[in-house]
């Protein structure tokens, strides 16, 4: 009985995976929803029928993947499959959110670098050139434009030249970024459709709650003081502390939004301001150094414990 239960889910899951890689293969647009969509019947088989049964149904998605598509796209159901699998195991051993979130991103963090190493070794894609070749196409782009619009952009096209140098070095924090990102809106997606199914999700902590350790602060600080001694460029000393910087800035501007969020909760303002802070941080990104230095103050001065709500 539990076999042919086996089966027949593993088949409606299967189809189910067929559909939405062939959304996300041929079009474009739905795509950028259905990416995210494809981890998810991986996640359902094995909440249901355990790891070594996965194991099969992940087998069955690659050939249907051939038949679909070609064996170049293989990478997709070896990617989505192990995320997939990871986080309904996880599932399965009711794992804390933070816990599930670390699963998913370091299963995205290993397929990335596998598919990076991949790509340069077996179809010679390097991807570092290719972006370097983007922002060059970007540079000689807005060369163009101010010339004929008579404005002077040699401010942009430094910093754009500037950045083709250090790309290069910044891959392992992309990576790593990309990771959590695509762990979120994976876990963001899963999550609703496992309610569905009565599946125990975890809870997460409001957002206003979230606070990293404080030692974040010292590795900040440190990461600081060793930029300050001019690292070689290209040297392991410099990869390390330029992509240290990258992350720890971005955690400390979460940090601090999370302050933001929380002051206004005990004011009991609402959520508005907060959301519009947010968004105009993808607009103004200078935005950014005010928000980090909240996060640092919070951190190192237990800020949220001083904010007295409102009588």
């Amino acid at each position: 009985m539990n076999r042919t239960r086996a089966l027949t889910e593993g088949a409606i899951l299967a189809s189910l995976y067929a559909v939405l890689f062939l959304i996300t293969l041929f079009l474009p647009v739905l795509s950028l929803f259905t990416i995210f969509l494809l981890s998810l019947p991986y996640a359902i088989y094995t909440v249901r029928h355990g790891l070594k049964k996965s194991m099969v149904f992940v087998l069955t998605t690659m050939v249907l993947t051939i038949i679909l598509g070609s064996v170049t796209a293989i990478n997709v159901p070896i990617l989505f499959g192990s995320v997939g699998v990871v986080m309904g195991h996880l599932y399965r051993k009711k794992i804390s959110a933070f816990g599930l979130l670390a699963g998913a991103a370091l299963t995205y963090l290993a397929n990335f670098i596998l598919i990076y190493v991949v790509s340069i070794l077996l179809l010679e894609i390097n991807l570092i050139d290719t972006m370097k070749q983007s922002i060059e196409e970007t540079i000689v782009l807005t060369e163009k434009f101010s010339g004929a619009m008579g404005g002077d952009a040699e401010a942009t096209i430094q910093q754009l030249r500037e950045l083709v140098e250090i790309v290069p070095y910044l891959i392992p924090a992309l990576f790593v970024i990309l990771s959590v990102v695509f762990a979120l809106a994976s876990i963001f997606v899963t999550n609703l459709i496992m309610k569905r199914f009565r599946v125990e999700v975890p809870h997460w902590e409001p957002f206003r709650n979230w606070s990293f350790p404080k030692s974040i602060i010292w590795y900040y600080l440190a990461t600081i003081l060793l930029y300050m001694t001019n690292p070689e460029q290209g040297s392991a000393l410099y990869i390390v502390t330029m992509n240290l910087y990258i992350v720890l800035e971005i955690v400390l501007a979460i940090q601090g939004l999370a302050f933001i969020y929380f002051y206004f909760w005990v004011k009991k303002k609402g959520k508005t301001i907060p959301v519009l802070v947010t968004i105009s941080l993808f607009i103004i990104p200078v935005g950014l150094h005010v928000v980090r230095i909240l996060g640092i103050i919070d951190l190192g001065f237990d800020l949220r414990k001083r904010i007295k709500p409102e009588a």
